[in-house]
């Protein structure tokens, strides 16, 4: 864990991700000013632009969500965002000399769908826990549910339960448990 720690804080130092006016990170408890920046970068080519307007506390939600995963993963994810911003990175992956953060919106998402195509586990990885951390952020903000469909947690509207069929399994007559 101690050559982790050195790497990132290496990573750290060099990064000098995009500044955007819509990353205002309050006191965040894993995630630095900069991760947050390339975070938002990470999400954005994932979600596209003018994801704020359905999730507008993302960055926050995600820093939140690393409080419940192992230090180990907290880790990975973080290095993996500094990985992702170093200009060796980009070279190899896209072809290009900036950080990830700098590229523009098309040129991300062709490094995202190189990472997801490449014949390395590493890199499928690192595109699987990108699309999973941004996709699964934006789609817990309740200001998405009604675009997908989904009628809110149960718990606060109890009247979901008392729907006969119930909608998401509407070819089983079972009573549902409250």
């Amino acid at each position: 864990m101690a050559v982790a720690g050195i790497l990132n804080h290496t990573l750290e130092t060099l990064a000098r991700p995009k500044s955007r006016p819509e990353v205002k990170p309050a006191k965040l408890d894993h995630l630095s000013n900069k991760t947050a920046l390339i975070l938002f970068a990470v999400a954005e080519a994932v979600l596209g632009e003018n994801f704020l307007k359905k999730c507008p506390k993302f960055i926050e939600t995600v820093d939140d969500y690393l409080n419940y995963q192992r230090p180990a993963q907290r880790q990975q994810l973080i290095t993996a965002l500094l990985v992702a911003e170093t200009r060796l990175f980009n070279l190899i992956v896209g072809g290009n000399l900036r950080g990830f953060s700098h590229l523009s919106l098309a040129d991300r998402r062709e490094v995202l769908e190189k990472l997801r195509s490449s014949d390395r586990e590493q890199s499928r990885n690192i595109y699987a826990a990108f699309v999973t951390v941004a996709a699964g952020t934006y789609y817990s903000s309740d200001l998405t549910w009604p675009d997908i469909g989904y009628p809110g947690v149960s718990v606060d509207h109890p009247e979901i339960l008392n729907q006969k069929p119930a909608p998401w399994r509407p070819q089983d007559p079972r009573p549902i448990e409250p």
